[in-house]
């Protein structure tokens, strides 16, 4: 499991942007928002897996239209996935307790 532990949050980041980025955008499919699960009208994340899904086809401007906060999403996953990488593999400060940045599980 400790092997396991420091892949994580990378494998769960990458998994869901290509999952976002592989869905179609067009289609209307059922909503994990928990203030639509509650009763409540509003989601503040609401249209952000289809502006991930334009992001990836090139279609800035549809993207920014779903969701504004699509862009800075994708941009902030990428850079820590990247930053998780690079703690891993480039400079393998990986501690026992499974972080890379010396937390405690």
């Amino acid at each position: 499991m400790k092997k396991i532990r420091p892949h994580i949050e990378w494998v769960a980041f990458t998994t869901g942007l290509v999952l976002m980025a592989t869905m179609d955008p067009l289609s209307n499919g059922s909503s994990l928002c928990f203030f639509e699960f509650i009763g409540i009208e509003f989601c503040p994340g609401e249209g952000l897996g289809h502006s991930i899904a334009w992001i990836f086809r090139g279609e800035f401007d549809n993207a920014v239209t779903a969701n504004l906060f699509g862009i800075p999403a994708v941009l902030i996953l990428s850079l820590r996935i990247l930053q998780i990488w690079k703690d891993l593999y480039i400079n393998k400060t990986t501690t026992q307790t499974g972080h890379t940045d010396g937390r405690s599980l």
